[in-house]
């Protein structure tokens, strides 16, 4: 096997791939890289729940595979001071020899043998959708996906399309988060996704990519662009029946600036030491005035916002992290806050963007 190769694009492939390699496993092989060289040079992290494939442009001289220490070969990578880097194998192929301007590294290699394939899926049914809406759809609900529920569908984003409309869903017990897209071709299905794969899909995601493509089948689901792509299993079981869960009569509604009722939100955090203890307290008035408050063993806080409030006056307290996670992903300038009781859901929706929806389940106040 030899090559040459820009280091920077090298970098780039490994940032993606490394993702899907285990820091440790019983399986020692699965923390390296597979390395192959053909008509293109293509690197490999997989963990056989997650796998990556990523191409990287090359001059290629000899053809080859190999697989490398991913940790051990990252790091020089990273290190080297030329834009170019060679890599070539022994006649025996367990030492790769790495080239930069004058630095030089022999590091051993594995045997691919034994390395894992990822599986591509069949791509004649492939969905297609601009890339910049994929991602606003993950980072806008992934989010809320619990990480500690014993119940593993709730550690995905549940992905579903009937016709031409496309949803996202995640729900971790506390809260849930919709976000809802409308397509232009017509698909069915409905998958659990882990969010681990969506979280790195986002980040993965060039600005020149214009759409991402993915496909489903029974077992897994594979995303993927001209430079990578990703496999991953999906999450077998039944989801929440969420449309029951957002409750559609109101008695009070609020119309208040996002911006201004996250740093309020914020800085309201700062005093607070135990999240369970003590619940952030929103007093909506009539006088059109938010008032956002909280008393701790370290402090206390008390400000007022303006907004628009119609209905009954109310106060209601909240998980100050759920509120302020969930404001972060909102976009829309304004948002409607609309709430029936202080023990009921409040639902979060946009004043303008009608696309998301965010429930926050409420805590009681002393």
């Amino acid at each position: 096997m030899k090559l040459t190769c820009n280091r920077d694009n090298l970098i780039e492939g490994l940032n993606i791939v490394q993702k899907a390699v285990p820091s440790k496993s019983t399986i020692s092989i699965l923390e390296g890289i597979l390395i192959e060289v053909g008509e293109e040079v293509r690197l490999t992290g997989n963990d056989n729940d997650f796998g990556i494939v990523y191409e990287v442009p090359g001059i290629i001289e000899e053809i080859g595979s190999i697989v490398v220490n991913s940790k051990t070969f990252g790091d020089i990578i990273r290190k080297l001071p030329d834009v170019y880097v060679s890599l070539e194998t022994d006649n025996s192929g367990s030492i790769l020899l790495i080239t930069s301007g004058k630095a030089s590294y022999k590091i051993k290699t594995i045997a691919p043998e034994n390395y894992p394939p990822v599986s591509f899926l069949n791509t004649d049914k492939a969905i297609e959708l601009k890339a910049d809406l994929l991602q606003s759809m993950i980072r806008e609900t992934s989010f809320a996906a619990s990480i500690e529920d014993k119940r593993i569908i709730l550690q995905g984003v549940f992905m579903e399309q009937h016709d031409t409309e496309m949803r996202c869903v995640a729900i971790d017990g506390y809260r849930l988060a919709l976000k809802v897209a409308n397509l232009s071709e017509s698909n069915e299905y409905g998958v659990i996704v882990p969010t681990k794969i969506l979280n790195e899909l986002v980040k993965s995601v060039k600005p020149t990519d214009e759409t991402v493509k993915f496909c489903v089948n029974e077992n897994q689901i594979m995303f993927y662009t001209d430079t990578f792509r990703m496999v991953s299993k999906l999450y077998k079981g039944d989801y929440i029946d969420y449309r029951r869960m957002i409750p559609r009569d109101f008695k009070t509604s609020v119309t208040v600036e996002t911006k201004q009722l996250l740093n309020a939100l914020e800085r309201a955090a700062l005093v607070i030491n135990d999240e369970k203890r003590f619940p952030i307290s929103l007093a909506f008035s009539s006088g059109e005035i938010i008032t956002v408050s909280v008393t701790t063993e370290i402090g206390a806080v008390k400000e007022e916002i303006n907004a628009q409030i119609s209905g009954e006056e109310l106060t209601i307290g909240f998980s100050a992290k759920n509120l302020i996670e969930t404001l972060r992903v909102i976009t829309d300038e304004k948002i409607v806050l609309s709430l029936s009781s202080p023990v009921s859901p409040c639902i979060i929706t946009g004043e303008s963007d009608t696309s998301f929806t965010y429930l926050v389940m409420p805590i009681r106040t002393k």
